[in-house]
């Protein structure tokens, strides 16, 4: 049973539905505290928050057993992505689920300003009739600059259109074609502020965001040009943005959102220039209802087929192409963990290379599965760093911090006879390790090149693996040792090379490996190498 924290509101009815799932057990706790969500967060798997709960390094911490945080929105700026990457934990979140909401706040928020309506709505609720002291200016040909053309924004432009505006654009992603096909002209950033009347962001917070708006910047703006924020606290540098209030640089501003939540410094909020809002763009109804569903549907999803929708912190493989990648999924991991039981040196690079069927699928989840097994550490081996959350979610990033170099690409022609094939080249600081497998059909996945032998050998189970000179009577020999430590054998693959004149002989076989064994076997003299596996 997946247990499930929801650490903040989400509908009652929609988490009614859930109740009766036979795979998830959900615990509603909105509203909970830090210190009661650490006490309590080793016992689940799986946290939903929303904007209020903040998920940061010391929290996590706590999460010895999590593997999901699930966020009823779109942004994840409250969420340590990078400290729950580093644990192996899949972070996602429900973008699109409050756009409509979010889109007709920021309209809302702009006719508001324009029309005066909150003041003089609480000029009439003190009794005064005051027409002349609200009068307004109309959005129609205005110029709208819309800073950020995601889902959001692109909406935003769309109903913006409506009202007969001209529409500036910048996004530096978004294809000019694209942006024309919705009636933006796409220009760059000082060109927007320079020309816009109005301004509305529509980006995420990130290290390029951050405090976009500030005292230069604001100096490109027209005089009198208006400020609309719905997208993020912290874009907008609030006291620089006051200095432009209080100048009259920046006429008004509307702000839904504040660089703290609640404010640690109400003065933008209290400004007589803003209209200000407590950070209510997904607060609809529908929306709510919306992305509380879609994240308890997208756990349910990786509960039942592995599927991480929508992960802002991992690849997520669509469902359709699950079963066909599945299999490559097991094949990366097992070849990776034969690495990691084979290798002695420190890890420096890896070439990763893919054929026939799998080069058709993406490559960074199998690439990042064969990595979560190839920097496993061996059985008994000292833990320690990151390596403690190795998972597949974290694996390519933590092989990276570790200095390792990792290359992907696809192939054309078979590499041997087998079409279907994932082979890896491991660059230690003493050489390379070559290893290459393929899949037979449902659960048969088969080592077919190690270094330079040409092999067959069923990848599952306990391994021993003996590299030896290519003489009579090898086989026999280590048939015998395992014999005497009652080690059943199920199937020997043999390779030789020519070229040296040596074997590779693999054995499956099942029975526990004594202390010993493998002495034991490497005291043969005609024996170079041994290995014990257990996959």
């Amino acid at each position: 049973m997946f247990r499930i924290l929801v650490a903040d509101n989400l509908p009652a009815a929609v988490l009614d539905r859930y109740q009766d799932a036979d795979d998830l057990m959900i615990d509603n706790k909105a509203g909970i505290s830090k210190d009661e969500l650490m006490e309590i967060l080793p016992q689940y798997q799986g946290l939903i928050v929303r904007s209020r709960t903040k998920v940061k390094a010391d929290v996590l911490a706590q999460g010895q057993n999590l593997k999901i945080i699930g966020r009823a929105g779109a942004g994840v700026d409250n969420i340590d992505t990078a400290e729950a990457t580093r644990r192996g934990i899949i972070v996602m979140n429900t973008p699109g689920g409050n756009t409509v909401a979010a889109t007709e706040h920021t309209i809302a928020l702009m006719l508001s300003m324009l029309r005066n309506i909150p003041r003089a709505n609480s000029s009439m609720r003190e009794g005064e009739w005051n027409r002349k002291a609200f009068l307004g200016q109309e959005l129609f040909e205005k110029t709208v600059g819309v800073v950020g053309l995601g889902k959001i924004g692109r909406e935003v432009a769309k109903r913006l259109r409506g009202f007969g505006v001209k529409l500036l654009g910048y996004d530096p992603i978004l294809t000019r074609d694209l942006a024309n096909r919705i009636g933006v002209e796409l220009v760059d950033l000082k060109t927007l502020f320079q020309q816009a009347d109005i301004v509305t962001l529509h980006v995420p917070k990130m290290p390029e965001t951050i405090n976009m708006v500030n005292s230069e910047s604001l100096k490109l703006f027209k005089d009198g040009a208006i400020i609309v924020n719905c997208a993020r606290g912290g874009i907008i540098n609030e006291q620089d943005l006051i200095a432009a209030l209080d100048s009259g640089k920046i006429a008004r501003a509307a702000i839904d959102v504040y660089e703290s939540e609640p404010p640690e410094n109400w003065d933008l909020a209290k400004h007589p220039k803003v209209l200000a809002t407590p950070h209510l763009g997904a607060s609809t109804e529908e929306a709510q209802a919306k992305v509380a569903g879609q994240i308890l549907d997208q756990i349910q999803e990786y509960v039942r087929k592995d599927v991480a929708l929508n992960a802002v912190n991992f690849v997520s493989v669509d469902e359709k192409i699950q079963p066909i990648i599945a299999p490559y999924f097991q094949l990366a991991h097992r070849l990776g963990r034969l690495y990691s039981q084979i290798q002695t040196e420190r890890l420096k690079e890896v070439s990763i290379r893919f054929y026939g069927e799998a080069a058709a699928l993406p490559l960074e989840p199998m690439a990042s599965h064969l990595m979560a097994g190839a920097l496993q550490r061996k059985k008994g081996e000292h833990s320690g760093g990151n390596v403690d959350f190795l998972n597949m979610v974290n694996s390519m990033a933590l092989a990276r911090e570790k200095g390792v170099s990792i290359e992907l690409s696809k192939k054309d022609t078979p590499l041997t006879s087998h079409t279907n094939l994932i082979a890896c080249d491991f660059f230690t600081e003493h050489g390379k390790i070559h290893l290459a497998g393929t899949v037979y059909a449902r659960d048969l996945y088969r080592l077919v090149e190690f270094d330079k032998f040409r092999i067959d050998a069923d990848l599952s189970g306990k391994l021993v693996m003996v590299k030896n000179n290519d003489v009579p009577g090898i086989i026999g020999h280590v048939g015998t040792i395992l014999g005497v430590d009652h080690i059943n054998i199920g199937q020997v693959s043999s390779g030789r090379n020519k070229d040296d004149k040596t074997a590779m002989n693999i054995f499956n076989v099942e029975g526990e490996f004594a202390r010993g064994l493998q002495d034991n076997i490497v005291a043969e003299d005609q024996i170079l190498r041994v290995w014990l596996i257990e996959l």
